[in-house]
């Protein structure tokens, strides 16, 4: 399918963008009906853009990019966010969080540095925790517990580790690359 059936997907990730940059605010206005409205409509939007894209056959290096980016505003915003609405919850659970963030963000920041772009992976361990932590938070900001997220934040950690070894395999930038037994069939082929 052409660039028209990508338009679906890239406005659900534009829009996602639109509603991550939303949660600070919403924090900073004490608004926890905003809050909860933007955060729910960004996971529904961050689920829906890639299923439609993959439906459509319209899945474009524009998207995956897109898609990466409403990401990093998401997590970018939402931190903060948590840190103004919740203080003595992410207090208690700032290390968890820390140790999620920079996991989350460093392949990132090596793929810069290595390529000078973002890596796009989207491996099956980051789609994965993704969905457990689009469960997990809520569950704990509505006063569940704290152990889901603090799996996430840990397992985070293990899907780094894949990353880097994913960006190590491969001469140069890929986009989508499932896991690292893909990286290494890319990198064994002629």
């Amino acid at each position: 399918m052409g660039a028209g059936g990508a338009a679906v997907p890239n406005a659900l990730s534009l829009l996602r963008i639109g509603l991550a940059a939303g949660l600070l605010p919403a924090a900073l206005l004490d608004r926890r009906d905003a809050f909860w409205t933007c955060l729910v409509a960004a996971l529904l939007t961050d689920a829906l853009d890639g299923f439609l894209a993959r439906r459509l056959h319209a899945s474009s290096d524009l998207g995956r990019r897109l898609d990466s980016l409403g990401d990093y505003v998401l997590l970018l915003a939402l931190v903060p966010a948590l840190v103004l609405l919740w203080p003595a919850l992410m207090r208690r659970e700032a290390a968890w969080f820390a140790v999620g963030v920079a996991a989350y963000f460093a392949p990132t920041a090596w793929s810069l540095l290595r390529w000078r772009r973002m890596p796009g992976l989207h491996t099956w361990a980051s789609k994965a925790l993704a969905v457990l932590m689009a469960v997990a938070l809520p569950w704990m900001l509505l006063g569940g517990p704290a152990l889901p997220v603090r799996l996430c934040c840990a397992l985070q950690v293990a899907a780094a580790v894949e990353e880097f070894a994913i960006l190590h395999l491969l001469p140069g930038y890929s986009g989508s690359m499932p896991s690292v037994v893909h990286a290494r069939r890319r990198r064994a082929a002629p």
